[in-house]
């Protein structure tokens, strides 16, 4: 029974996300740039620990709309390939249209139902990476098995989620905004969210438990997020952050209204007339498959 109850909750949570990630999808393709932060090295740390060779075979876990597998295409040539997953289509869907757009003929984009069913070969794949998704997901020790088992050999898996969150100025600012306009919800945040995987020690625990060997867990301060002022940060908000989107759906006008300038205000308390910086701390894990 109490295995039943763990299921349903995390169907529960892949839908919930499913209807977040299709309402902003639109706004990550629009302001992708500004959430890949030129001034960030989330992107170039990854890239480094991976260490991806030309002809290699990526797995890009929780792809959304193509990024960092711009980077990892380019890393492979034209002699590899990377293939990215995501349970959401909309995500798929702006990152086959990046595609598309950059020309990128060594790239390959999937709907998976959840994190435990890749729909993958085993020992298909040299390296695997996944950006700021596996905290995301219900059930990350059931992805890192699926990931582990994907891998050649001696293959690498390498992750990034977000660290210590009041370090991470996009969600202390933009929470604190939001709990002065609705009541919080009672006790502490439950399941996936982002930052349900910012304890090293459990990072290190997950990789270990899926078959992970050499597990290090490095943290880093890096920029997250770049726009030019409060306005456009706060309207990037409102178009990328899912749950704030299905927020102001609910919200009559006049409130939404009041929301957004104190977002904006908030905003340029920190930043003044701008740029807007918004940096936080990043955890990259990485591990080895074991060779044989």
């Amino acid at each position: 029974m109490i295995g039943e109850q763990c299921m349903v909750n995390a169907d529960t949570a892949r839908q919930r996300q499913r209807q977040e990630w299709a309402l902003s999808a639109p706004g990550w393709l629009e302001f992708r740039d500004n959430l890949s932060a030129r001034s960030g090295t989330m992107t170039a740390r990854i890239l480094a620990e991976a260490a991806p060779r030309p002809g290699d075979r990526v797995l890009d876990l929780a792809c959304g709309i193509g990024n960092p597998t711009d980077a990892l295409a380019a890393a492979v040539g034209p002699t590899g390939t990377v293939l990215g997953l995501d349970l959401s289509p909309e995500m798929i869907a702006g990152a086959r249209q990046w595609a598309e757009r950059a020309g990128a003929a060594n790239v390959e984009f999937r709907v998976i139902p959840d994190e435990r069913e890749l729909g993958l070969p085993p020992e298909e794949f040299d390296v695997a990476v996944c950006r700021v998704g596996l905290q995301y997901m219900p059930e990350p020790d059931a992805a890192l098995r699926a990931v582990h088992e994907a891998l050649v050999p001696g293959g690498r898996m390498v992750a990034t989620t977000l660290g210590d969150p009041g370090l991470c100025m996009a969600l202390r600012i933009s929470s604190q905004v939001i709990a002065r306009h609705v009541p919080p919800p009672d006790g502490p945040p439950s399941g996936p969210g982002p930052v349900a995987l910012s304890d090293a020690n459990r990072l290190r625990e997950l990789f270990a438990g899926a078959g992970f060997t050499d597990v290090v867990v490095r943290p880093f301060e890096t920029a997250l997020i770049e726009i030019g002022d409060a306005v456009a940060c706060w309207h990037m908000f409102e178009r990328t952050m899912g749950p704030l989107i299905a927020l102001l759906a609910t919200m009559p006008a006049d409130r939404a209204r009041a929301l957004r300038a104190d977002g904006v205000a908030a905003l340029r308390a920190e930043f003044g007339a701008g740029p807007v910086v918004l940096t936080g701390q990043a955890l990259l894990t990485s591990g080895t498959k074991p060779p044989r």
